[in-house]
């Protein structure tokens, strides 16, 4: 039960940061809003950008943040707006993995349904740009 409250309050950390981060306009303050991902990366996840396919790895640890039900459209919405800062910055290969790790978010099970939201749909639409963007780019090395 302790584990549980514990997990709950982080939680409850992780929403707030996160809508911190995506009141920042990830088009017009890319600089902050990616200054404030790398942030809040390093705090939850301690990684840097540099090293975000670490989340792509079965990681229990990650994988609770990143998958749990009550994060998931924040996740989703966070990790899209990001990969789309990062396409505009030309870093394509950092926008590439957080699609990544929004499939990654999508495919895992969940035995909740929801309807579908403006929110969700306002969601699928951003991750079907940042979709066309990397599909219309060539990869190189020199897109990190």
């Amino acid at each position: 039960m302790l584990k549980q409250d514990f997990l709950s309050k982080i939680i409850e950390q992780i929403v707030e940061s996160i809508a911190r981060i995506l009141k920042i306009d990830h088009e017009k303050e890319t600089e902050k809003f990616l200054n404030q991902m790398d942030e809040f990366l390093q705090t939850y996840f301690q990684i840097s950008s540099e090293n975000l396919e670490v989340l792509l790895e079965d990681n229990e640890k990650t994988n609770v943040f990143l998958t749990d039900e009550k994060l998931k459209n924040f996740n989703l919405n966070l990790f899209t707006k990001a990969g789309l800062a990062y396409f505009n910055q030309g870093k394509v290969i950092r926008a590439n993995t957080c699609l990544q790790i929004i499939r990654k978010i999508q495919n895992h099970p969940s035995n909740v349904f929801e309807f579908p939201s403006n929110e969700s749909r306002a969601i699928e639409f951003l991750i079907e740009e940042l979709q066309q963007k990397l599909d219309g780019t060539y990869f190189n090395e020199s897109n990190q």
